[in-house]
């Protein structure tokens, strides 16, 4: 099985040890990654797509243009995820719109059809969660966790086509796989506020602190992401909180690959886990998770 890699801006350019940890879980599992050169970004559904739909379109069938014909084209990043899948969805909808890209590629001696299958690294855990079970070396006994979703994981749900995203339960299941615990908690499936951090930072500071209440109040003891943006949000935004509110945050965040990694035998060297500003030490030494 193998998938063309798509890794996006973010990611490695900011958080290079989610990458690390993920490159690891596939190579454990028999999955091949396959590095593709002349990616671009995505480009960012929330940015130039809203600006310039036309380029938008051009810019992601380009990316996909690029693909292999492997398993298809995965990416670590719920955002590019969504972009690619996007594209697939608009181009296929109207033949108007696929030739009208098309004339773009011609330009860069490129040509998209829409038939590379997008999946969301998560998706592709999920459909092998039984060699993901069989893979467990060290089951994450102790660890609570609270799943964020995010908004683009689920949403929009016809071109996603993938999970409810009302009731989701992808992500519950490939945790408790790996012998954790899901915690459910108030506001689930809330937007993380990441989108607002630029515009109304008070606001998107609230959001993230009525997300973190409902989250410590439902007793979990760590959050897990599968969103580069949602990531950040939680992970840098906790100590701010603490300084603005006279709160006491102080829960590791996880991306989903690093707690598949760190259940699979991994060490947390291995996987940079002492980058990230909310340590999991203490989380490790109350759960007795030997490290």
């Amino acid at each position: 099985m193998s998938y063309d890699l798509f890794l996006g801006c973010v990611i490695p350019a900011r958080l290079p040890y989610l990458e690390a940890s993920a490159r690891k879980v596939f190579e454990k599992l028999g999955i091949i990654l396959k590095d593709v050169d002349g990616f671009s970004c995505c480009p960012d559904p929330t940015g130039i797509e809203l600006i310039d739909h036309k380029t938008w379109l051009a810019l992601g069938a380009r990316n996909l243009s690029l693909c292999n014909n492997n398993g298809g084209v995965i990416s670590f990043c719920s955002g590019c995820v969504e972009t690619l899948k996007g594209v697939n969805y608009f181009i296929n909808k109207d033949i108007t719109v696929k030739k009208e890209v098309n004339k773009y590629l011609q330009k860069v001696g490129k040509v998209y059809e829409g038939n590379t299958a997008v999946k969301h690294f998560a998706e592709v855990l999920y459909e092998n969660l039984d060699k993901v079970k069989e893979t467990v070396e060290k089951p994450l006994e102790g660890f609570k966790v609270a799943v964020h979703y995010g908004c683009h994981y689920l949403r929009p749900s016809e071109i996603i086509e993938w999970d409810d995203p009302f009731e989701p339960v992808t992500v519950d299941e490939i945790v408790e796989a790996l012998g954790a615990e899901s915690v459910d908690y108030d506001l689930k499936l809330e937007c993380c506020g990441n989108p607002l951090d630029k515009s109304d930072k008070d606001l998107s500071l609230q959001m993230i602190d009525n997300k973190l209440d409902a989250i410590q109040k439902a007793g979990a003891n760590c959050v897990v992401v599968v969103c580069p943006a949602c990531y950040q949000q939680y992970e840098f935004n906790q100590r701010e909180l603490n300084k603005k509110n006279g709160t006491e945050y102080n829960l590791p965040i996880f991306y989903l690959s690093e707690l598949v990694a760190l259940a699979f035998g991994f060490k947390p060297q291995e996987l940079g886990l002492n980058f990230h500003r909310v340590r999991p030490n203490a989380l490790f030494e109350n759960v007795g998770f030997k490290v």
